[in-house]
């Protein structure tokens, strides 16, 4: 369980750092972590607002074969799981994250 939890830990943590990346490049998408950032406050999930774009984003992420949770009114929940999700998954997101922003 130890090691789980740190790769949890480890992965969540960088899929934090993409989406924080995408935004600092791009700050017109307005995404936000709502989430708490210390680890020990959280799980394997994080969630973001996407200010102005989140149910069209969440269908959009649908579209290309990423499982997300819609959350009304306006959140998307991803969840880096560490049993079965690597950190070329969490890199992939972020691609498709950002191309899906920009569509």
């Amino acid at each position: 369980m130890e090691n789980l939890r740190n790769k949890s830990e480890k992965l969540t943590s960088y899929q934090e750092f993409i989406i924080q990346d995408i935004n600092k490049r791009n700050p017109e998408f307005n995404l936000e972590i709502i989430t708490p950032s210390n680890p020990e406050k959280r799980g394997c999930q994080l969630s973001i607002v996407a200010h102005g774009k989140g149910r069209s984003l969440f269908e959009k992420l649908s579209k290309e074969g990423v499982v997300t949770d819609w959350r009304e009114p306006n959140v998307i929940r991803i969840a880096p799981v560490p049993l079965y999700n690597s950190f070329k998954d969490a890199y992939l997101f972020g691609k498709i994250l950002e191309r899906s922003m920009n569509d």
